[in-house]
């Protein structure tokens, strides 16, 4: 059987979902290199929030580069492979971001944080290819 021809990304898509990936991780990195950053008081009695705040802000992250990245083929459909790149991108991230931390004031390094971090990332591919499988479905039932 033939798989369908791609269906192509809107450039305007495209520069949107960039300009919201650079955003984020602007955004992730000033987070990041905020020296000694004060408790949240409600919500920091819950143990380990950090690890899912990490888990948050890095699955956003990976959801949106999941639509940023102008993939060969098929790009918008389900793909485990397009999540295990985007995670080891995020992986590599994750770890180059706890060394910087190591060098900010108040912070420090933790392997729990990688851990939050690519968790959140597997979790923020796997969405965004699960929503990219949805748009493609609907774009052929439509079109």
């Amino acid at each position: 059987m033939r798989e369908p021809a791609p269906v192509p990304v809107p450039a305007k898509r495209l520069r949107r979902a960039r300009i919201a990936a650079l955003v984020w991780g602007v955004f992730l990195l000033s987070l990041t290199s905020y020296p000694s950053p004060p408790a949240i008081p409600v919500i920091g009695w819950i143990p380990s929030i950090d690890k899912f705040i990490h888990f948050a802000l890095y699955g956003v992250e990976t959801f949106f580069l999941y639509f940023a990245i102008r993939w060969p083929g098929q790009s918008r459909r389900f793909s485990l492979g397009r999540v295990l790149v985007l995670v080891g991108l995020m992986a590599v991230w994750a770890i180059a971001d706890e060394t910087h931390q190591y060098w900010i004031p108040g912070r420090s390094m933790e392997g729990g944080d990688v851990i939050g971090d690519v968790s959140g990332s597997i979790a923020g591919g796997l969405v965004a290819s699960g929503v990219a499988g949805r748009i493609l479905r609907r774009s052929r039932a439509s079109g």
